[in-house]
């Protein structure tokens, strides 16, 4: 497994274009986790929408499970600028996209955030150096001492209710008292914010931090936390809460547990198929 901190540091000093994953509060997660690992290092970087053209950038685009046959914007964005450009895929969940990875040149980096994804993308990219293990980016981020210091106490269900619910995991049963977080805190992340700076930047960042700080805050009231979304059993994992982990409809769940929690979070319980 590669150390993404320090992969990074080799682009210190450069001028370097972030593109975040568009999605729910759970991708604000994201987001904000990685600015943190990009201001700690010192990067200089520019945020971007992930329906921007580029030509001769040093370009990231934003970790999540983006690169699967579900959804297009990362499809997009790679279709329309890895031919002129030097782009680094943050850990993704990746799988079928087979004549996407073998039309890469070595200019394209991805990184995988389970062994499932990593075996994948290692099979069917050209270059199989520039297929990488790491980490989901939401496991480095930092601040967390003032949730953990709230009050808590009983459960909350945090299930989802879209389509990623059905299929294989029809025995979880949503419970009436559900709060699906990820879609009730989400945020749009170019939204202007009028009371701060009026610089991209600035407001993404604001944007991404509020949705993840609504997320968080949620998550330190309750002592227990039941769920098949994937960050907010992370959030809840690193906030030390007893998390119960459902599967999804597909291996993200199971294959990120597997790989990044299995045998670091003793407070997560996996409930497999």
């Amino acid at each position: 497994m590669t150390d993404i901190k320090s992969f990074l540091t080799s682009y210190q000093g450069k001028k370097i274009k972030y593109v975040p994953n568009p999605g729910n509060a759970g991708d604000s997660f994201i987001g904000y986790a990685t600015l943190q690992v990009f201001k700690e290092l010192n990067l200089d970087y520019q945020i971007c929408k992930s329906t921007d053209t580029h030509e001769g950038d040093i370009i990231f685009y934003g970790g999540g499970g983006s690169l699967i046959r579900k959804y297009k914007s990362c499809k997009n964005f790679l279709i329309n600028n890895h031919e002129k450009n030097n782009i680094i895929v943050l850990p993704n969940t990746i799988n079928e996209c087979d004549d996407l990875l073998k039309s890469f040149s070595d200019n394209v980096i991805l990184f995988a955030r389970e062994d499932v994804s990593f075996n994948y993308i290692k099979s069917k990219m050209r270059h199989t150096s520039n297929a990488l293990l790491s980490r989901d980016m939401s496991f480095y981020i930092k601040g967390l001492n003032k949730y953990k210091n709230v009050s808590s106490i009983g459960t909350c269900n945090v299930y989802r209710f879209d389509d990623e619910l059905k299929t294989k995991n029809n025995h979880v049963i949503v419970p009436d008292d559900n709060k699906d977080i990820s879609v009730d805190f989400s945020r749009p992340f170019f939204m202007k914010n009028w009371y701060i700076a009026d610089d991209i930047n600035t407001q993404v960042e604001k944007n991404l931090s509020i949705a993840t700080d609504n997320m968080f805050s949620y998550i330190s009231k309750f002592k227990q936390i039941n769920t098949n979304r994937l960050h907010v059993g992370i959030a809840a994992a690193l906030l030390g809460k007893t998390v119960n982990l459902y599967p999804g409809s597909y291996f993200k769940i199971e294959a990120i547990y597997n790989c990044c929690m299995r045998n670091k979070f003793n407070n997560v319980t996996y409930h497999g198929h």
